[in-house]
């Protein structure tokens, strides 16, 4: 951490350092606060007191536009976890650092085979949202992800990349278009590792234990070197391991609206065709009784307490070679493997973290980065030059029984899915998910120094992202066997889905026992130059113009649908993606465009600096994953944002407000439902503006004690009404039809106020040990669960909720510290999104994924 240069203490200052140091001692801080309130100016000072360490607050240099700055100089809003914040408050994971930064929201992976597991979240910033985009085929997201200089944004959830040996997490909030680019367009989040350092030896280990309450027991090991090779040359390696206790119990339940007795579910066609269930309960419309096998299922295979478990490892290694003066090569490699099982949330109907699922439920998340950064200097001039090769691979497994549940119960489904001698099959259903994503990105930049008068940052960038999709929706029959491959190989079954074509509706050929498949490959290729350019017009007032020129191309290809689909395959080749019965889909579209930046900054004080930003942020167009010849591909939408900002310090430097106030209007917005056949179709035509203010404050009136808030206000609404059609175009879709969501409806997802505060003192020294306290408080107010306003009715809203962190320990100076960590102290069952298996008003079967429940943990620490 860079030292600031001290600056003479003004009269205010003076009475903050006497306020807080009189007699000698520390005050509390409302009598510190009372005396400053109190002396509106004092005009003496004590040279020796001046002189003195006051515990101001550090520097904090970042590199949001793509050069190192101080934070207090970049006219950004910014968050930042620095590695002093992120070691203070326990952040491992996305989880963590989203709970903490008021400006984000975000959501898991929800139906539609989707188990809420980590790994599937996806980020939004500002209210920019309208609806989870949690399609493999949809728009690409909203919100950027960086690990070190290069992208990491993949389309089916952000990366959950383990938080450690980490310099410093930037949540860059509104939009980045200049510099970041497509899916950047409401803000951006980077993780910024910390690099080999050839002029010393380091190393650190972590260990940690713990214990969830109502769940199971968790650790993890972590740990790094840094070993220098030569004067010019360094290595930095870096390894954890996390097991995460399980909270959730499959149970033996009962929700008697989704047909579940006691563990045993009823399916209304199924049980009427062996000749049971003949009366219907006039309350839930499920059938009176079946036995197993002739209409009912039960789920006593499956039954477990701490049901979702997650073991993680990964490892990272980098090479620091600096082969002449003012050049670097770093070249790095990551990977982290991600194992899950059960389920990530709870049926309330069936009781507290508890649901009742009747098939295998797990999944892997496998992700490996390669990375090459050189830096240089030709000259005056900075050279980056940044490549990356990403692989991501998943794999799943997801209970889908409520589709078949509520597909029967409502149209009856189950007539349709028959064995070869015209007998119902067994209604389970599970849906068998893979997917295989690789990302490789280029940019080159140069830079002119920033002390010139006139200073730039000019660039290119191109990124090509290849992402094969499968899923496979397994009626597997009587004879269950794991279609993926933990409990036993996939076979076919002669009592399974029929596989004669002379039934209505028989297996996809070539996938035994299933009813859908998707097998398709996207291809999502952007290219860009840019351009920022600042004039520093005099010592206080400066000027920035930046501006972004993008094209990008998309395409999708392959297969969807049941195996009648066969009858709208093209002619032509037999199938362009493998393994598939023949290609029914094949589209493509591209595009370009531009976003601009404008920014004005003028520094009142060199502590008091505002700035003036009108930007634009943007995702790409693409193809819809249907094909009808009248929905055709969507194109790019735009966030244009109009900002004023404020970097501030006061008090000597003892109290930071950072803040920004914001307009953003977001027209002909991408928005997503669900077409033909359930299938996602994605169209523009919304238009929304989102009005917020967000404040950072930073106070440590001495050294010993530091506090910090951050608070969101949001206003997010649509600003047109939306039909979900075009009014006047066809008999379902009049000319005097009402919207389904009218203008001035809240957007979803984000909450109207998120806040954050932390608060730490250390105490004096007992011998080599420094005792610390620590809380941790966050709270946001509620937030729609859904764009649709008739689903919101089925779904409901997420409720306000707060929670509650504290931590104590001590740390000597031989680099020794051990902690008490207590979570969610109050055990508060914080809703952090609520979901259905398929579309709510479908499947009336709610889930709610929680925040972790109270935990308690040991850790310790030895840093070399």
């Amino acid at each position: 951490m860079m030292k600031i240069k001290r600056q003479p203490q003004s009269p205010l200052g003076q009475a903050v350092r006497r306020a807080i140091r009189a007699n000698g001692k520390m005050l509390p801080l409302a009598t510190a606060i009372s005396a400053i309130l109190a002396t509106p100016m004092v005009h003496a000072a004590d040279a020796a007191t001046a002189a003195a360490d006051s515990g101001a607050l550090g520097e904090i240099v970042v590199t949001a536009q793509k050069r190192t700055e101080n934070l207090q100089s970049v006219p950004i809003s910014i968050d930042v976890f620095d590695t002093q914040k992120i070691e203070q408050l326990h952040v491992v994971s996305l989880d963590d650092y989203v709970k903490l930064s008021p400006s984000v929201s975000y959501s898991r992976g929800e139906g539609q085979g989707g188990n809420g597991q980590p790994g599937t979240s996806h980020l939004y910033m500002r209210g920019v949202v309208s609806g989870a985009n949690e399609n493999h085929s949809g728009s690409q997201p909203s919100v950027g992800e960086y690990l070190d200089e290069m992208p990491v944004t993949t389309i089916d959830g952000n990366v959950d990349v383990h938080i450690y040996d980490v310099q410093r997490i930037e949540v860059l909030e509104g939009p980045q278009g200049t510099f970041y680019g497509a899916s950047s367009e409401a803000g951006t989040v980077r993780i910024i590792t910390n690099k080999p350092d050839p002029t010393k030896f380091e190393a650190a280990f972590d260990v940690d234990g713990n214990h969830v309450q109502h769940g199971g027991n968790g650790y993890s090991a972590e740990g790094f070197v840094n070993i220098p090779l030569s004067s010019n040359a360094a290595v930095r390696v870096v390894g954890w391991y996390e097991k995460d206790a399980g909270y959730i119990d499959n149970v033996a339940g009962t929700n008697a609206a989704a047909c579940i007795q006691n563990g045993v579910r009823t399916y209304q066609t199924w049980a009427q065709f062996y000749g049971y269930g003949t009366t219907l309960d006039p309350v839930t419309g499920c059938v009176d009784s079946a036995p197993l096998g002739k209409g009912a299922q039960s789920n006593a295979a499956y039954v477990k307490n701490n049901y979702n478990t997650v073991e993680l490892r990964g490892a990272r290694a980098a090479l620091k070679w600096d082969p002449v003066e003012d050049w670097s090569i770093t070249p790095t490699v990551m990977g982290q493997s991600m194992s899950n099982e059960g389920f990530f949330g709870y049926d309330p109907a069936v009781g507290d973290l508890q649901v009742t699922h009747f098939g295998p439920e797990y999944g892997d998340d496998n992700w490996m980065q390669s990375a090459l950064t050189v830096n240089g200097k030709i000259s005056d001039l900075e050279v980056t030059y940044a490549s990356g090769y990403m692989k991501r691979t998943t794999h799943s497994i997801a209970d889908y029984s409520d589709y078949s549940e509520f597909y029967d119960k409502l149209y009856q489904y189950g007539q349709y899915w028959h064995d070869n001698a015209g007998a119902p099959i067994d209604p389970q259903e599970l849906v068998v998910s893979r997917g295989s994503f690789e990302k490789w990105s280029h940019e080159l930049r140069i830079q002119t120094p920033q002390d010139w008068v006139v200073h730039a940052t000019l660039g290119g960038f191109i990124q090509r992202q290849l992402h094969n999709i499968y899923e496979q929706y397994v009626m597997p029959g009587y004879d269950f066997t794991d279609p993926y491959g933990r409990v036993g190989s996939p076979t076919p079954n002669p009592d399974g889905l029929a596989s004669d074509t002379s039934q209505p509706f028989s297996t996809v050929p070539g996938y035994e026992n299933t009813i859908w498949v998707t097998k398709e490959q996207r291809v999502d290729r952007d290219k860009a130059i840019f351009a920022q350019v600042g004039w520093d017009i005099t010592s206080q007032l400066s000027l920035n113009l930046g501006e972004r020129y993008f094209w990008y191309n998309n395409s999708l290809q392959g297969y969807y649908g049941y195996a009648s689909n066969q009858g709208i395959c093209f002619s032509g080749p037999t199938a362009s993606v493998p393994f598939t019965p023949c290609t029914d889909l094949s589209k493509q579209t591209g595009g370009d465009g531009n976003v601009p930046r404008v920014n004005v900054t003028y520094k009142i004080t060199p502590d008091v600096m505002v700035y003036a930003t009108f930007s634009k942020g943007f995702r790409p167009g693409g193809v819809n994953r249907t094909a009808e010849k009248d929905i055709g591909p969507y194109q790019a939408d735009f966030l244009t944002n109009y900002e004023v900002g404020w970097k501030t310090q006061w008090f000597d430097r003892h109290l930071r407000w950072n803040g920004a106030a914001f307009q953003e209007n977001w027209n002909n917005f991408q928005f997503s439902f669900l077409g033909p056949n359930s299938v996602t179709i994605i169209e523009n035509g919304g238009n929304a503006r989102i009005r917020g203010i967000e404040n950072n404050i930073e106070f440590q009136p001495f050294k010993a004690l530091d506090m910090n808030l951050d608070f969101t206000f949001l206003d997010p609404r649509l600003t047109k009404n939306y039909y979900g059609c075009t009014p006047g175009s066809s008999v379902s879709c009049p000319i005097d039809i009402a919207p389904i969501t009218p203008a001035g409806s809240n957007l979803p997802i984000s909450s109207k106020f998120k806040g954050a505060l932390q608060t730490r003192y250390t105490f004096n020294s007992v011998g080599d040990w420094a005792p610390f306290a620590q809380m941790s408080y966050m709270y946001q107010t509620q937030a729609l669960s859904q764009f649709k306003v008739p689903l919101e009715t089925y779904q409901g809203p997420q409720p306000a909720y707060g929670l509650l962190d504290l931590i104590g320990g001590a740390s000597n100076q031989s680099g020794t510290t051990a902690q008490l960590i207590l979570t969610n102290v109050t055990d508060k069952r914080a809703q952090l999104s609520r979901f259905a298996a398929c579309s709510p008003n479908v499947c009336q079967q709610q889930y709610i994924s929680p925040a972790q429940p109270r935990t308690i943990g040991i850790k310790f620490s030895q840093k070399f």
